[in-house]
């Protein structure tokens, strides 16, 4: 048990159904952790029990926790202001985690592993979230303004992809971007690798990006999302 809260009662929810935002998504967060030895069960129960914290929290308007591989987790999360992203900063989950880090996480540094973010573009949809992918690329010198308009022609894109149920292209620095989206299942997430927006990036790596490779293309497991 976490946070006061029993795992069983909320795991019903791990599985959200977007809803339709009222509130503009403009910046962010992307919190990645490493679990310890044996406990990745206890990161992963972790993360069930914060949904029902940031469910309370209105400025907080998407939450997303995830898995990427077996001892590798993983919150993105969206805030209209930065006085929101400031609140989460320092409300329950933040205390949570921070007090069990030192526990559950293998060298979890706050300036290292909690990035702030500036969302580019968003896009939609209704649908049960459970898969997702995360995609993390470093721009050329130069071409920062390059991946930054390709990102915003992606959400044209995404919009035609029925399967693609969430979609955020952000910025981490002056040179790093990422890509986050989530699907209902595997199949929809391979619709979209084999989509437009898929070829686009792979076409326009080589001149855009630095050293990018298909294995930057990280599979995820969505476990609870607001």
């Amino acid at each position: 048990m976490f946070l006061g809260f029993s795992i069983q009662l909320f795991s019903k929810s791990k599985h959200n159904t977007i809803m339709k935002h009222r509130k503009k998504e403009t910046i962010g967060l992307l919190v990645t952790m490493k679990a310890k030895a044996g406990k990745a069960k206890e990161v992963k129960d972790f993360l069930f029990s914060g949904l029902p914290l940031v469910l309370q929290e209105p400025e907080t308007v998407s939450w997303f926790a995830f898995q990427i591989d077996d001892s590798t987790f993983g919150i993105y999360d969206t805030f209209e202001v930065e006085a929101g992203r400031q609140a989460h900063l320092s409300g329950e989950v933040a205390k949570a985690l921070l007090a069990h880090a030192d526990n559950l996480l293998e060298s979890f540094d706050v300036s290292m592993n909690i990035r702030p973010v500036n969302v580019i573009a968003f896009n939609h949809k209704l649908g049960t979230q459970k898969k997702g992918l995360l995609v993390i690329m470093n721009a050329k010198a130069g071409k920062s303004e390059a991946v930054e308009n390709f990102l915003k022609t992606g959400k044209q894109l995404v919009a035609d992809e029925p399967e693609t149920l969430a979609w955020y292209a952000f910025k981490l620095d002056d040179t790093t971007y990422a890509i986050f989206d989530t699907f209902a299942k595997d199949s929809g997430r391979e619709a979209h690798l084999t989509g437009k927006v898929a070829a686009a990036l792979m076409e326009n790596a080589p001149t855009m990006l630095n050293d990018f490779k298909a294995t930057a293309i990280q599979k995820i497991d969505i476990l609870a999302s607001k």
